[in-house]
Parts: C-alpha cells; structure tokens; sequence
C-alpha cells in the first residue's frame, strides 16, 4: 500500500518560511536594535484583531500594533495597558502608517528588491 501524503506539510512549510519583518519608526525611538519586529499573522490572530470592526474604526490599527509588536527577542513591546495612552498621546498618522506596514504583505527583502 503506497505511502499516504500529507498534503498539508508544504502549508507548514511555507508559513515556517516566511520571514520576521522589521519595522524602524524612528518618531518612537525604534530603531536598529529596538526595531519592531513582526512575525506572520495566524489566521486566528487576523480574525481575533479583525472581528466586529468596520472600516473606519481605527482602534484596529492600535489593536495590530499591540497584537503583533514585538523586540529582536520576542517579547511583547505593548500591551493593552498601553491602548488608552495609544488614543490620546499617540500620532494618528504614525499609527496608520506603523499598522499598514505589520498589514502589509511584503517582507523586507521583498521591498528592498523593489
């Protein structure tokens, strides 16, 4: 009987493939080594950060920051504590563009290609 395969494996694979983004913002401070780093989004991490929000709720932006911003080292850099302090002290417009950037599909080889 011929060897079952699993199919699923390349899946596996790719996704253990895919690169950690590094993300500079030097408006916070973080740069080089206290860059954020972003590892790939699960499908339960999009679906967790994306429930219930519509298109003009910006808390999503904050909510993938904090989900998905993390040191060389792996460890969380914020937290939901920090979600209040993210509505008011924080640059709109850097917020938009930090979260786009975790969003994007591209890794940094990718872009410096481009």
């Amino acid at each position: 009987m011929p060897e079952k395969i699993d199919y699923f494996q390349g899946v596996v694979s790719h996704f253990d493939s895919l690169e950690v983004k590094i993300i500079e913002v030097p408006e916070w401070g973080l740069e080089g080594e206290r860059a954020i780093y972003v590892r790939p989004f699960t499908m339960n991490e999009k679906a967790r950060i994306f429930k219930g929000a519509n298109d003009s709720d910006l808390n999503v932006l904050v909510d993938v920051i904090i989900q998905k911003s993390e040191t060389k080292n792996g460890e969380k850099m914020f937290d939901l504590s920090h979600k209040p302090k993210f509505k008011i002290k924080a640059d709109t417009d850097v917020i938009s563009r930090v979260a786009s950037e975790i969003l994007a599909q591209d890794s940094i080889s990718d872009l410096k290609k481009k």
